[in-house]
């Protein structure tokens, strides 16, 4: 069980650092009030050295918002995650940053949880809680991918060692929808250890069915080099319609027996498609 938050400040007040706090937006307006407000509720102000947003040009009041909010925003020099993400680097003071995207509610326990892996642990480069999608039917599906001990990484609540993520190159840019993974790789080849802890669960801003699967299918089509192999993702496809089976009964949602699949389709329709494209 997580401590609750006033327990921690006791226990870890006379270790912590300043840490700063780095966020990239395009067009953010509408969940981004919900993701500040719930940064600031996880993160104690004492603890806040900088906060740095870097934004793709919004033309929907993000950058008022993110300013409302006391962030320091500035215009990407180039529109794209791993753009943005290393323009914040460059920005960084602290020892230890933290990394946050627009459409995360952030657990009240966060900031104590996660810190205490680098806090206790020199090895730790990258600590992370996990988040799951405000949708019902795909946050059961997501609950059974934490129970199965999928591995996982994203880069939506992190918190990184400064000195390291600027040794390794920061985000590579080539990979634009699959930074976090790509970077995990580096991390892990480097001898360091990245640490996904999923007791410590968030909220991910989603729509439904129909909103989440074309945004998956949307971000597919950008150039990537991570191009999938198609055996392991038609053959998850091909098992869907059990998989879906079984997290509706396991966890009472009928509607995950049509869904899961569904989604296991725009994974191979997106494999195929990034593949085609590699070899054209």
């Amino acid at each position: 069980m997580l401590k609750n938050r006033s327990e921690d400040n006791a226990e870890n007040a006379s270790c912590i650092k300043k840490i700063d706090l780095v966020m990239w937006t395009l067009n953010s307006a509408k969940t981004l009030p919900f993701t500040l407000r719930s940064i600031e509720n996880a993160i104690p102000k004492e603890y806040v050295n900088q906060r740095i947003m870097v934004d793709g040009f919004s033309v929907d009041g993000t950058q008022n918002i993110g300013k409302k909010f006391g962030w320091r925003v500035l215009d990407a020099e180039k529109v794209g995650i791993p753009y943005q993400a290393n323009q914040a680097l460059d920005n960084v003071e602290t020892e230890i940053f933290a990394s946050f995207e627009h459409d995360i509610i952030l657990n009240p326990n966060w900031f104590h949880a996660v810190l205490r892996h680098l806090e206790s642990d020199p090895s730790v480069a990258v600590a992370q809680g996990v988040r799951l999608t405000t949708n019902h039917v795909f946050k059961k599906i997501e609950e059974v991918c934490l129970e199965r001990n999928i591995p996982y990484r994203s880069i939506d609540n992190n918190m990184y060692r400064t000195e390291v993520i600027k040794k390794l190159g920061g985000f590579d840019p080539r990979f634009l929808i699959s930074c976090d993974w790509e970077l995990q790789e580096r991390v892990q080849k480097a001898g360091y250890k990245w640490i996904s802890d999923k007791t410590v669960v968030s909220d991910h801003i989603r729509g439904d069915v129909w909103n989440i699967t074309n945004h998956f299918w949307e971000l597919s089509k950008l150039d990537d080099p991570n191009n999938p192999a198609i055996s392991p993702v038609l053959a998850r496809f091909l098992y869907s319609p059990i998989r879906g089976l079984d997290i509706s009964i396991k966890k009472r949602c009928p509607h995950a027996a049509l869904v899961y699949p569904y989604w296991r389709f725009i994974h191979l329709k997106a494999a195929l498609a990034s593949n085609k494209r590699a070899k054209s």
